[in-house]
């Protein structure tokens, strides 16, 4: 049905509406009815397949792409710069910046114009840098290969930044109050699936190109006469690799084009709340009774409401917004714990293939002389005597055992992953899901930054004692927990929270900023790394990073601790006085930091300690009263 003319007289009422004030008074009561009535439909439902699936299944494909790299870098460096370390951290950056454009840009277009018109553009991104990727040269001796890799990982970048704000806000909105936060966990723990499935499926390449070629016999790496032969050969591998990260795009793309946007943004900020109801009504069907508040029509729209009305992104919106109501601590918390949780997170994580492999030797460097069984070959074909003068090559990156081939090292570097890394993430992902409405989020998210500022302590003093020494599984284990405690803790939570205490104007624009804050944290954390890896000779420089990055952690727990509010409230049972955790309402979160204050809610390191202060005064009293 064509709508009538004079139903938007003014242009300005077609101008999305922004934020709605820390009580909601800018939004006209009629409309605040039917968005009580929005939620009573969706709290209704719980854990949503559908929606889980077309978010999951988007993260998935993006975290097995980024962290790709952990099995594809050693193959190129192989193939392509086996004497040049500086390669990996080139495709590294621009991947992660990258990422950070993906988060800024489609963080804003999804307030701006919708949340499912952009869902799904990301995807065909990762798709197409896929093939880009894929395709980067014609041979493993194309010149122009590192230029066009390094672009079409950026683009790529580009897909998996946008990934963040959009699937972290779908699924937030679309969930129930009950339910959210269970939602966004299982969503987020697509991230270390995705990281072992990248694993698995180099490992899978690996074996099926030596069941092919024998690699094996091949002695790739250290058998000059087999160069070439090995290099096409092991070219191949992350090929496939990394062309096996579209399937999974190709899959949930299909979906995400039949998704709505979800009626709290159509009614919100859209200001269609017919379109609301119907949408929220397609996915979850009608409810079963109207609750006593009357329904809004899913066919029709009534005339617009001259209640004065906010513009989104306008120069007065923000100032009210960030400025009058101080949200601006909100983004200042979400922004900066993602900023420090990714400087060690990251720096553990993203190209570590060195790091594992530090850890896990129980003995001190092989030195290169004619000891080694591989240092005289048949025929004199011998790679590693060049190696006593330009050093190990890239791609070898365990100088207990300079004689593995490319084979070798990639079996093992996987194995090392896997078991210290991805079992252990996983694990606490699992856990997330599980504790997220049993803990205070906010909370927790400060506790697990100060156990994981001591595991750091701990495991770099333990490093310092036992590496390269048969006491070397220690320092393993104690990595292996602190990926327990990332994903159980703060690594989730970070993807969590911002999608949760801003308005639904500014959600996915925050969501954004804080995710990008992360990245640029990622980073600094790369730089550091490759910077202490290369410029500082000591054998036991990892137990300096562990260290420095204790320090970052505890910075994310001041900073969550200061910044951000309270996600849930105690609520005492009437029947049987049990005290409970109920999770606030996205409508009751979104009204910001003005309200938080006037909760009694308090903000800032000085007004927190300041608060501190008071109760111990109150506590001290009443003691000494009572003793009296």
């Amino acid at each position: 049905m064509p709508m009538a003319r004079d139903m938007y007289p003014d242009p300005e009422v077609r101008r999305n509406r922004g934020y709605l004030g820390f009580d909601s008074s800018a939004l006209p009561p009629r409309d605040r009815q039917d968005r009580h009535q929005l939620r009573y439909e969706l709290d209704l439902n719980s854990w949503n397949l559908r929606i889980w699936g077309v978010a999951a299944s988007g993260f998935l494909t993006d975290s097995y792409n980024l962290f790709a790299s952990n099995v594809i870098l050693a193959t190129i460096s192989f193939v392509y710069f086996p004497n040049d370390k500086w390669c990996g951290l080139v495709i590294n950056i621009f991947t992660l910046l990258g990422s950070v454009c993906g988060q800024l840009s489609f963080g804003y277009l999804a307030d701006k114009y919708g949340r499912t018109k952009l869902y799904g553009i990301e995807l065909i991104l990762v798709i197409v840098s896929t093939i880009g990727v894929a395709t980067s040269s014609y041979g493993f001796n194309d010149m122009n290969f590192l230029a066009l890799f390094t672009w079409w990982r950026f683009v790529m970048g580009v897909g998996i930044g946008a990934e963040y704000p959009l699937s972290a806000v779908i699924t937030s909105e679309w969930a129930s109050t009950s339910s959210r936060a269970t939602m966004l966990a299982s969503v987020f723990l697509m991230q270390p699936v995705g990281q072992a499935l990248a694993q698995l499926v180099g490992v899978w390449v690996l074996l099926g190109r030596d069941n092919m070629y024998h690699l094996q016999e091949l002695q790739c790496g250290i058998n000059k006469l087999n160069e070439d032969a090995c290099k096409q050969i092991i070219d191949g591998v992350w090929r496939i690799v990394i062309g096996s990260g579209a399937v999974p795009a190709v899959l949930a793309i299909v979906f995400r084009f039949f998704l709505y946007d979800c009626g709290l943004y159509t009614l919100e900020v859209k200001n269609k709340p017919g379109n609301a109801f119907r949408d929220t009504q397609r996915v979850y069907g009608a409810p079963p009774t109207s609750h006593g508040v009357p329904l809004g029509s899913p066919n029709g729209s009534r005339p617009y409401s001259p209640h004065p009305m906010p513009v989104q992104f306008s120069a007065e919106d923000l100032r009210n917004f960030f400025i009058r109501d101080k949200n601006w601590y909100y983004l200042l918390g979400t922004a900066v714990t993602w900023f420090f949780l990714d400087v060690s997170f990251y720096g553990f994580s993203l190209d570590n293939r060195g790091t594992l492999s530090d850890l896990w030797a129980t003995t001190e460097r092989m030195p290169l002389n004619e000891s080694l069984p591989c240092w005289d070959l048949q025929n004199g074909a011998s790679a590693v005597p060049d190696w006593k003068k330009t050093g190990l090559p890239s791609w070898q990156t365990d100088n207990t055992q300079p004689c593995n081939t490319i084979y070798d090292t990639l079996l093992e570097q996987a194995k090392q992953y896997l078991l210290t890394v991805s079992i252990a993430s996983i694990a606490g992902s699992a856990c997330a899901i599980f504790f997220s409405n049993r803990f205070r989020r906010r909370e927790w998210l400060t506790t697990s930054f100060l156990l994981l500022a001591c595991l750091f302590v701990i495991t770099g003093g333990v490093y310092y004692g036992v590496n390269h020494k048969t006491g070397a599984p220690a320092t393993v284990v104690l990595v292996a927990i602190c990926h327990f405690v990332f994903n159980f803790g703060a690594n989730t939570l970070t993807f969590i929270i911002p999608a949760e205490i801003f308005p639904t104007a500014y959600r996915c624009t925050c969501h954004g900023i804080s995710a990008a804050a992360g990245k640029i944290g990622s980073i600094v954390a790369v730089l550091i790394v490759y910077g202490i890896n290369s410029g500082y000779s000591s054998s036991t420089r990892q137990g300096l990073i562990f260290l420095l990055f204790a320090s970052f952690m505890a910075f994310g727990a001041i900073y969550s601790w200061a910044y951000l509010p309270d996600l849930q409230r105690v609520v005492v049972d009437e029947v049987n006085g049990t005290r409970r955790l109920e999770t606030r309402s996205l409508e009751d979160l979104g009204e910001g930091c003005e309200k938080a204050l006037r909760e009694g809610q308090v903000f800032t390191v000085r007004e927190k300690l300041a608060e501190m202060k008071r109760v111990g005064r109150r506590r001290l009293g009443s003691i000494t009263s009572s003793q009296r």
